[in-house]
């Protein structure tokens, strides 16, 4: 009965049409199978083996899942530093080009930032090439020519010279740079943070929360911030950062709307971590932390001790 009911479910979250499953709508689907699994735990967990069996796979599933997720987010935020560099790269060739206009010394700056930036393309500072040639690949010379310019950036960025204000210039061009959440107000910054979460940007929900807790440690929404800061780090696997940000929520407000929350993910986090006798220690004290805490969060505290197999 229990797996004709799993079945059903999946199948039905299956079947909806693929156009309509944006990131927010597949995340309000994720949460209705949740709320599912757990009333179903609640039926059948107790001397039930089908449904512990049933639920350890469902775990194993969540654990995989997470890992694809991190993986896919990491990924994502490469990309994004990829694009942000060669914008930054585009706009160096470009003053290059136009003869180094705006910046300090001019032509004679142009020419000694050619010459920099023909070197770190093609030698390194003992002579060897940067590139890799296949001396029987026919396209070996355009390859070549290819990775000069890619490499202008980084001579420029160690010299400290005349070409450094170019850099300078262009960083704050470059789309989505890392400083720019810094910049906004903090209940500007912590809704961004939240709009990237339910997005499912990750990533970009981490460096909002990061820039908050980072800039207004004393603001009153400090540690819901630190709580979803922890929930960026935990869906992308990062389970020691996700405690540590768990940990500083229940310092900023030991007993906060998000607290009994920090506290049973912190247990999950140092559980993931394989150190299951303090994350059961930290599930035991849940009931002396929050004698009135609602049943929604009993009910998560108890299903991550059942999931860390705490007696």
């Amino acid at each position: 009965m229990l797996r004709f009911a799993v079945l059903m479910l999946l199948t039905v979250v299956m079947t909806a049409p693929a156009s309509a499953q944006s990131r927010r709508e597949l995340a309000a689907r994720l949460d209705q199978v949740e709320a599912r699994l757990a009333e179903m735990e609640e039926s059948f967990l107790a001397g039930d083996p089908v449904a512990e069996t049933l639920l350890t796979r469902v775990d194993a599933l969540e654990r995989e899942q997470r890992a694809l997720t991190g993986e896919l987010e990491r990924l994502n935020y490469e990309n994004r530093q990829l694009r942000q560099e060669l914008d930054r790269l585009g706009v160096d060739v470009d003053r290059l080009l136009s003869g180094g206009a705006g910046s300090a010394g001019g032509p004679a700056a142009l020419e000694a930032g050619s010459g920099q930036a023909e070197t770190a393309a093609g030698e390194t500072a003992t002579g060897e090439s940067v590139a890799v040639v296949d001396p029987d690949d026919p396209y070996a010379a355009d390859r070549a020519a290819i990775t000069r310019p890619l490499q202008a950036p980084s001579a420029r960025s160690g010299d400290g010279g005349a070409s450094q204000p170019a850099a300078g210039a262009t960083a704050g061009t470059a789309t989505g740079a890392a400083s720019a959440p810094s910049a906004l107000e903090p209940e500007e910054l912590f809704r961004q943070g939240r709009s990237r979460l339910l997005d499912g940007d990750f990533g970009g929900a981490q460096e909002s929360f990061a820039a908050f807790t980072g800039n207004h440690a004393d603001h009153e929404l400090a540690d819901e911030a630190w709580y979803w800061l922890g929930e960026t780090h935990f869906v992308l696997g990062e389970f020691q950062d996700a405690a540590d940000s768990y940990l500083a929520s229940l310092q900023a407000a030991r007993r906060g709307d998000r607290a009994p929350d920090a506290l049973v993910r912190l247990a999950a986090s140092l559980a993931a971590m394989g150190q299951t006798g303090e994350a059961c220690n930290v599930l035991d004290s849940f009931d002396a932390e929050f004698p009135n805490a609602d049943a929604e969060a009993r009910r998560k505290a108890e299903r991550e001790a059942s999931r860390a197999g705490c007696g």
